[in-house]
């Protein structure tokens, strides 16, 4: 599961914006989330699939001349992932038992040199998101799978500025800036299925016919068009870089998220009974994150970091759409230089989310026989492999 996925450290962007008038170079980066496990504490217990992301990230950087450089980023800031074992059992499948939201900026920048030291960035997140969610309605009656819904699409794109400064009063020290606006992504008339999947003759599936065939489907099937938006937090960005030798560095960023705009996700459909309001009602949130970064020797650079990520999700949202929690980040990475025209990199993350449970003074803290009840847990292991150009 990947909820609210970290972007690149603040003061490390800046100064690289600063480092772009020294050459070129194109790095790509591709990141692996191994394993993502949500263990409901409720009777029967549930296990979510450990699943496979691509996370990418390719970067280039140009020197125009004089004080004025240019950068383009390809990253993937926020999105989610989570299948749950034996969906068709699974106590929450009401909710979901299977939603994915993959989001894709793409930012160029340009930066300029406005006095020694002091260089200025203005961009433009050009956004794109794919959404897929699955559930399951029950016969009322039974309790049985009557209908499987799902829902998928790519949003419109969204564009918005970004903003950056990067202040180096000396070789060693370097404060960094940045800001991103907040986002609507906007999606319409994206694909919604309604498919009977009671057993022939149940009374599981004779309801599901009954009510697709009521809203204009066939007894089977319903296709119909789905709208909504979902908001994306605006981030602000501040950080330090220090060079406590000359060979190791030190980083510390801060990072606040304002989540507090997403509130609620609206599901508009072209047939008016299936519309439907999910709440969210995040708050504002930050980050805290610390690295080193030491150079070996010529060839070999060594880096090592902790992310301190606190929530944006209240208790009463906690859910199996999405079981979110704080988390600590813990990393470590190599870097190898080939040559002056190669480098390769490898890392890797361990995410440990803090225990929750959605149950309060021995009460549930949301009402509904939609969400299960109990605690959630989770662990993700991401791998990262880079390869640099330098030309």
């Amino acid at each position: 599961m990947i909820s609210h996925l970290p972007i690149q450290g603040t003061s490390t962007i800046y100064s690289r914006i600063g480092d772009v008038f020294g050459g070129i170079s194109i790095v790509a980066l591709l990141g692996l989330i191994l394993a993502a496990t949500f263990v409901p504490q409720t009777a029967p217990a549930a296990e979510a699939k450990k699943q496979t992301f691509l996370v990418p990230g390719a970067y280039y950087r140009n020197h125009l001349g004089g004080k004025l450089a240019f950068g383009v980023g390809v990253y993937a800031p926020f999105g989610l992932g989570i299948e749950w074992e034996d969906a068709e059992n699974w106590i929450g499948r009401q909710a979901s038992y299977d939603v994915g939201i993959e989001t894709i900026y793409v930012t160029p920048a340009v930066s300029y040199m406005v006095a020694e030291g002091l260089a200025l960035a203005v961009g433009l997140d050009v956004a794109t998101q794919h959404i897929s969610l699955n559930r399951y309605a029950l016969d009322p009656t039974s309790g049985a799978n009557a209908i499987d819904t799902n829902i998928e699409g790519r949003s419109k794109l969204n564009a918005t500025p970004s903003f950056g400064a990067m202040y180096r009063p000396s070789e060693a020290l370097s404060f960094g800036v940045m800001y991103h606006f907040e986002k609507t992504i906007k999606y319409e008339d994206r694909d919604a299925t309604l498919t009977n999947v009671g057993a022939s003759g149940s009374p599981a599936s004779t309801f599901a016919g009954n009510l697709l065939t009521n809203l204009g489907g066939t007894s089977q099937v319903l296709n119909a068009k789905v709208g909504s938006e979902l908001n994306l937090p605006w981030i602000l960005g501040l950080g330090v870089s220090y060079k406590i030798t000359p060979d190791l560095r030190a980083e510390f960023n801060w990072v606040n998220f304002g989540w507090k705009n997403f509130q609620s996700l609206a599901l508009d459909f072209d047939v008016d009974a299936l519309d439907q309001i999910i709440h969210f009602n995040y708050e504002n949130t930050w980050q805290i994150r610390v690295g080193l970064d030491y150079t070996a020797s010529e060839k070999v650079e060594l880096m090592a970091g902790f992310v301190y990520d606190n929530t944006p999700q209240p208790l009463a949202s906690v859910s199996p759409i999405l079981p979110d929690s704080d988390r600590q980040d813990y990393s470590v990475g190599v870097r190898w230089k080939i040559n002056e025209t190669w480098d390769v990199s490898g890392a890797y993350m361990l995410v440990v989310g803090k225990e929750r449970t959605n149950i309060e003074n021995g009460k549930p803290v949301r009402n509904s026989d939609t969400y299960p009840v109990g605690t959630y847990k989770n662990l993700a292991n991401i791998f990262g492999v880079g390869v640099g150009i330098h030309f």
